[in-house]
């Protein structure tokens, strides 16, 4: 499925609005499943789209055991509108969502045991993440980021903080667990390093090495995070510290508007991991160090023209 799955809704089929959602039929939606270029079904049948995906991605891997691969599995699920295979409807305890993490669950398991079975598992980096934190006005068919603020939409550890879950027997101590900071930015950069290449020096590269960290020989390369909303810097996190410069609500109707904080929120996430006591007035010199990190860092940014506006 090329974009989105709650894409190319026909609004003459089924309940109308969020309605739809709720009790999600395959015929409701029109998103085509694509092999490359060509559209090979169309409305694509979810309910057993992650069971297809997995078997491509394991298929695709037995096929190239005997050269370097490289498999990027991006499931649809657990985004809205929610479908699971039959035989993983009622499998948790958490309903509708809770089954399709099972079978989220399952697909990774299979990727890991084809690993092992062609013998590939102590050759082969598996990294696991997510894109963003749950569409809160989705209910319990949205997510939950836990005691994290807000959700999908917003720049609050609740929209932003993600799982990021390595995998490499042999090389990267199992049942670790490591709070230091990294990006989804840093895997291609990481990438690179563990396949004995190098990056390209004639421009910036956001990403960083963060293998040092992986396999525990080192602390991580990175120390500060940018997060924007377009071209507005709206928060950076350093070390233990999130400065807040611009707030907004996560996606939704009923979403806050955007506010403007001078001087910004300041939190200690190391201590109050869910944004709740700003902590500003305190720690003037965080703040301070903040700053020139920002100012640095705005220096040496260019943005260009929108690809859209050419």
């Amino acid at each position: 499925i090329p974009y989105s799955n709650d894409m190319d809704r026909l609004n003459d089929v089924g309940p109308k609005g969020r309605e739809a959602f709720w009790d999600p039929k395959v015929e409701y939606w029109n998103v085509p499943l694509m092999r490359d270029l060509e559209i090979v079904e169309r409305p694509a049948d979810q309910t057993t789209i992650t069971r297809r995906y997995t078997e491509e991605a394991t298929k695709f891997i037995r096929d190239h055991k005997a050269e370097p691969f490289f498999v990027y599995l991006p499931h649809n699920l657990p985004h809205v509108p929610l479908f699971r295979s039959p035989e993983f409807a009622g499998t948790s305890r958490r309903g509708l969502f809770g089954d399709v993490i099972e079978e989220i669950d399952w697909s990774v398991g299979q990727v890991l045991s084809t690993l092992r079975d062609e013998g590939l598992a102590e050759n082969t980096f598996v990294f696991f993440t997510s894109d963003n934190g749950p569409w809160l006005i989705f209910d319990d068919h949205g997510g939950s980021a836990g005691l994290l603020k807000d959700g999908k939409g917003c720049t609050w550890d609740g929209g932003m903080r993600e799982p990021g879950i390595a995998w490499w027997p042999g090389k990267i101590p199992a049942g670790r667990v490591n709070p230091e900071l990294a990006t989804t930015m840093d895997l291609f950069t990481t990438f690179v390093s563990l396949g004995g290449g190098t990056v390209p020096q004639d421009r910036a590269m956001d990403g960083l090495d963060i293998s040092p960290t992986l396999f525990a020989t080192g602390p991580s390369p990175r120390d500060t995070v940018y997060y924007y909303r377009g071209t507005t810097l709206m928060a950076v996190r350093h070390g233990p510290w999130k400065a807040h410069y611009q707030t907004q609500g996560a996606y939704g109707p009923d979403a806050k508007e955007r506010v403007s904080h001078d001087p910004p929120l300041l939190f200690q996430l190391e201590i109050d991991p869910a944004e709740r006591f700003n902590v500003a007035a305190d720690h003037p010199d965080v703040l301070a160090v903040i700053q020139g990190i920002v100012a640095e860092h705005q220096s040496r940014l260019e943005i260009p023209p929108s690809e859209l506006e050419k």
